[in-house]
């Protein structure tokens, strides 16, 4: 497991060479819900994105089994199994998917992690007390970024395929998936929020760029000695 602390700590590495658009933010478990954390409302639909702006000034977003925002999220953090109706929402209201049978299979073939606790946060990286034990960290970029964490997550490997860009919701990308890549032995990285839905919140020129804590662990060591501290790379920073 991964503190804050320690996350914290190896985060300023890669800040120090990567732009941002928004601060870093994280995932972690608790048993108890923290005060002063904000839940979605029990009994409206809300999609998780549009906590952005509290969750970039240092809010808690908290999520447990019955407050969600919606049935997606419920599914893909962990809390209940697909809704039975889901390949037709899919397909045929989202119109995501050709047919409702390609919707039913992309529900067959996910792989859903059962939260283990009964809440997990979602939260600014320097807002979140120390020695919390992180699970996934989300990065906010624009392309001079992504190009950086792209090569960085290659750098340390001998196959060139370590960053996904899958067709995925924007709670899998930023969560489920990452968070399934701490289980690898050679874990990736996700580029994500290309979900059409999820970019009516987000600006025009940002993705997210998520992975496993302890993956972050590792490109942050990485960036000592790499391209990253290059004269040209310097260039790019300073666009």
């Amino acid at each position: 497991m991964i503190s804050s602390t320690e996350i914290r700590d190896a985060h300023r590495h890669i800040a120090a060479v990567i732009p941002y658009i928004h601060p870093a933010t994280v995932w972690y478990f608790v048993e108890e819900r923290p005060k002063g954390s904000i839940m979605p409302d029990q009994d409206n639909w809300s999609c998780m994105f549009s906590h952005l702006p509290q969750l970039f000034t240092g809010d808690a977003i908290c999520f447990s089994s019955d407050r969600t925002g919606c049935a997606g999220a419920s599914c893909y953090l962990g809390f209940s199994a697909p809704a039975k109706d889901a390949g037709y929402f899919l397909a045929e209201k989202e119109r995501f998917k050709k047919s409702v049978e390609l919707g039913n299979t992309y529900y067959k073939e996910l792989k859903i992690p059962t939260a283990p606790e009964n809440y997990v946060l979602w939260q600014q990286l320097e807002s979140v007390p120390d020695d919390c034990q992180i699970e996934v960290v989300n990065l906010w970029i624009q392309a001079d970024g992504l190009s950086g964490l792209v090569t960085l997550a290659n750098y340390d490997r001998p196959s060139n395929d370590n960053v996904l860009i899958p067709c995925s919701s924007g709670c899998q990308s930023l969560w489920t998936l990452p968070y399934l890549e701490k289980e690898a032995a050679e874990k990736k990285c996700v580029v994500g929020c290309m979900d059409p839905v999820v970019r009516h919140y987000l600006a025009k020129d940002v993705l997210s760029f998520s992975m496993a804590a302890e993956r972050f662990m590792e490109m942050a060591n990485n960036v000592a000695g790499s391209f990253l501290e290059s004269p040209k790379w310097l260039v790019i920073m300073k666009k």
